[in-house]
């Protein structure tokens, strides 16, 4: 952390890198109560829905700073079969459980909305450019580990990009209608207002809880901070890695 000068106060930030760890971090936590949930206290589930948040908005930074969005948008596919592949293999050696994880996928599908947004702004067939977008939301929607949160993230962070305010209010009510309002209605639907009061419950309902990573979202100042090839590939090393040994870990030892 870094502390910035606001007349005669300083104010706590994070760069990009100290974002970067403590996303990290809080999705290692979160993994290792997924893969060992009688091990550790349910805390670090909850703590680990600001992960996600925080890698896509680096994610949109990334994709608007980047010299070359398709070798970005290729280093993220590459990614994603790789994850695939070793996730299946390791599935076949040790069966017995399951490995939803793929993030890369996730944030391949959000640059692919991206770029399709902005080729609709600038096509003369407007029509077919939002048509486009529209296909990439939905397979997302169906097709990515975040679902519609991964398709609201990226929108906000995006069109919000530099106005911190708008950004702030925009995610959370996005999140928690993403999150809340779809659990909600999912209940109404199966279950009826019953459901709603006897069942529902926040703290295991916790998805909504990802609306606490705009404070360090917020805190960003904008900084690179510390740049090192480990520094910009070494997530594409560590997610997959960190996910397998887990996985190993709870089929032999669980």
């Amino acid at each position: 952390m870094a502390y910035v000068e606001k007349g005669e106060t300083k104010v706590m930030s994070f760069n990009a890198f100290q974002l970067k760890l403590l996303a990290a971090m809080l999705m290692t936590l979160d993994h290792i109560q997924a893969y060992f949930p009688n091990s550790v206290p349910l805390a670090f589930h909850w703590l680990g829905r600001i992960s996600a948040p925080i890698f896509f908005f680096l994610l949109i930074e990334g994709y608007t700073y980047t010299r070359n969005r398709k070798r970005y948008m290729l280093r993220l596919a590459a990614g994603a079969a790789s994850m695939a592949i070793g996730s299946t293999l390791l599935l076949q050696l040790l069966p017995g459980g399951s490995i939803p994880n793929n993030i890369f996928l996730s944030m391949l599908g959000a640059l692919v909305l991206l770029a399709s947004y902005e080729w609709s702004l600038r096509s003369e067939s407007g029509a077919a450019g939002w048509m486009l977008c529209c296909a990439v939301a939905a397979a997302m929607v169906v097709g990515v580990e975040f679902s519609w949160l991964a398709v609201s993230m990226t929108l906000v962070f995006y069109l919000f990009r530099g106005c911190k305010r708008a950004m702030a209010i925009a995610y959370i009510a996005s999140s928690l209608v993403f999150t809340v309002g779809l659990d909600l209605f999912d209940m109404f639907i199966y279950g009826g207002t019953a459901m709603w009061v006897n069942e529902y419950n926040l703290w295991t309902y916790s998805q909504w809880m990802m609306v606490f990573a705009i404070i360090p979202i917020g805190l960003y100042n904008q900084r690179r901070g510390y740049q090192s090839m480990w520094a910009k590939y070494g997530f594409y090393l560590y997610y997959p890695l960190h996910i397998w040994i887990l996985y190993a870990g709870s089929i032999m030892f669980e």
